[in-house]
Parts: C-alpha cells; structure tokens; sequence
C-alpha cells in the first residue's frame, strides 16, 4: 500500500463535516484520497462546503501530521489499515452507496473473506428469554458455519458474541468509536477475547469517544457486511431497527424473532415483519433460509441464565429488591435463591448490596 495514499486517506477519513456518501462520491470521482487532496478546492465546490474536522478549516500540514502518528500508533499496536480499493478491503461492504473510506482492524481479518457473515442485533436492556435466544443462536449458527458479526454493545450484541465465541465459532464486532476505545468499558473482557479470537473493526479516527452520533453510522457496517440480519428484540424506537432499514436499502436479508401482541419491549419485532422482514424461530429457520445445512441446537444448559435467574432477574427488574421480596414473588426456597443470586453476581448481572438487597446491571445483559 502507498504511504502517501494511506496518509491522504486517513486525513480524509478524520473530515467531519462531510458524510459518509459524500466522501465516497468524491472517491469514485476524483479516484483516490490522494487526489481529493491535491485537488482540494475543486473537491470542495462540488458540495459548496469547505472541508472541516471538528468545526475547524482543515489545514493540510497539520493534518498530515496527525495521520503521520496515527499511522504509527496502529503500526506499533498490530491495527490494520483497510482501505477502500485494495485487496484487503471487504467486498460486500464496497458495494453500499457509502462505504466507509477505510477501515481500522485488530484481530483475524481474513474473517472479511468468509461467505457467510451474518448480523445479530438487538436491545441493550434486553429480557432474559431475548439474551438466552441470542446466545443460543449465535451459537448454532456458529456451529452451522456462519460468522457471527455484532455491534459489541450491552445486552443483544454481548450475547451474540459470546454464543459464537463459546461454540467455538468467530464473531466480529464493529465499533462506534476508535478502534483503541473499549466501549461499554464493563465490556473490556468481550473486546479482550475478540481481537484474540475474531475481529474488530472501526471506521472512527483513533481515540474516537463513543459518541451518540456514530452509532447510526456503525450500523450500516454491520449490515453492509452482512448476508443477512436477525433483530431479537427491538422497541419502536431500538438503533436496532436502524440497522434493519440499512439492511433492506442494502439488498440485505431480513429476520426477526416475534414477540408477544402489544408488548413495547418487541414492538419494533412485531412491526419489521409485518413489513415484509422473514419471521424466524431459531438457527434453523435462519440456515433454511440461506439453503445450508443446520448443524443442530447445543446443549441448553450453557445458556447465560438458568429458568430460576431468569425469573430472578425479571422480579428485580430495574428496582433495588430483597432477597425475601424475590422469595415472596417466586414461592421459590430461599436456599436456591441465593444460590442463584450467588451466580448472577459472579456473572456480574446483579450487585448486592447491604442487607441482601440486588439490583440488576444491565452491561451484560
């Protein structure tokens, strides 16, 4: 790869006022970053907007500077620079109408090769029965072949990765923020085992805080790099369903677990399907659907929660709650409770405090 090329892009790539079609529309114009640069002015009139970052007229020499050390810090910490129009660059992902310009990478990226990638997204503060179901199916997809790609998110994404992590399998996180930022940070063990054991991937500049604003970005990677994807449970108004509408523009597949009439928590479930999105049960209705073979459901009991925590979990709900009060509300020993409890804690799905009382913590679930 051209040095000057990837400095040009990652000065390109750091432009804030600009959107993601916009630069690629200046990309396939102008046929590389390094000509975008060199012919600045004439880029610029094509949108009537000078080009900034951060609000501030970019200066080429002090940009290049930064680019200088940003790609020496990723040289010196084994990140990988995908840059668009190159070999290593996703395939799928190139063929959106924006594409971002590069990408960062830390882990096996020959996972970008693979022929099935498929995405699994959903709520951060996500039922049991929805983390149990996320967990299973990436799990069995895993095992049918399929990589498993997520956005490395509390709740929904936790889980799909760990289910394909824990068969086995590979998964691929994207990022809402630099490559080099762990986000929820309770999350540090899933990034840890997945730039081990899979991929991260990130279009945002190192250093790049996890910022509202570039999660609606980052969804359309995840479904640009994806065969299909799978919504387990979205409200109205889930990012989830963000990601489902990049899916549809892209020529993307479509699932979604049903949820129960009326209820809020599968609202947006309820009404992807009734738009037209495939409804799906578990890993077996998904490989029918890509024609493959299914290699079959895993044993039950390695799913995140037991029946017992489950239940736990939703009597405490988003409340501080007793011990005695669970008891009351399960007609459950108290013995198997704390039992459970005891679990939960280490899994760090609840936090005790004095006198036996829990509340739940969503980071993981």
């Amino acid at each position: 790869m051209d040095r000057e090329e990837i400095l040009a892009a990652l000065i390109c790539n750091r432009v804030t006022n600009y959107t993601p079609i916009q630069k690629f529309a200046l990309y396939t114009q102008f046929g590389s970053t390094g000509r975008i640069l060199s012919r600045m002015g004439e880029a610029e009139s094509i949108y009537h907007k000078p080009f900034k970052i951060n609000g501030e007229r970019l200066r080429i020499e002090a940009a290049r500077e930064r680019a200088e050390w940003e790609l020496g810090f990723c040289r010196e910490r084994g990140i990988q620079i995908l840059q668009i129009g190159t070999r290593m660059y996703p395939e799928y992902l190139a063929a959106i109408d924006d594409p971002p310009l590069l990408l960062f990478a830390r882990g096996s990226i020959g996972l970008l090769a693979e022929q099935l990638l498929f995405g699994i997204v959903g709520a951060r503060k996500a039922s049991n029965s929805s983390i149990n179901r996320a967990f299973s199916i990436a799990r069995d997809l895993s095992r049918s072949g399929l990589v498993i790609v997520s956005g490395l998110a509390s709740g929904i994404d936790y889980y799909a990765h760990k289910g394909a992590l824990e068969s086995g399998g590979m998964t691929i996180a994207i990022l809402g923020n630099g490559i080099d930022v762990v986000y929820p940070k309770a999350n540090r063990d899933m990034y840890e085992a997945i730039k081990e054991e899979g991929l991260l991937l990130s279009e945002f500049p190192i250093g790049t805080e996890p910022l509202k604003y570039n999660f609606p970005k980052r969804n359309r990677i995840i479904s640009g790099l994806s065969k299909g994807i799978l919504v387990v449970e979205a409200s109205a108004k889930s990012g989830a369903l963000i990601t489902a509408g990049f899916a549809l523009d892209q020529g993307r597949e479509v699932m979604a677990l049903p949820g129960k009439a009326g209820s809020d928590s599968f609202s947006g479930n309820n009404h992807i399907i009734k738009e037209g999105a495939h409804l799906v049960e578990d890993a077996e209705d998904i490989c029918d659907l890509f024609r493959i073979e299914c290699a079959g459901s895993g044993d039950n009991k390695s799913l995140p929660f037991s029946s017992l925590e489950c239940n736990i979990l939703t009597v405490i709900g988003d409340d501080l709650v007793s011990i005695e009060d669970i008891e009351r509300n399960l007609e459950t020993p108290v013995s198997k409770i704390a039992s459970a409890l005891t679990h939960l804690e280490l899994q760090g799905a609840v936090v005790q405090y004095p006198g036996k009382h829990f509340t739940r913590v969503y980071d993981h679930g």
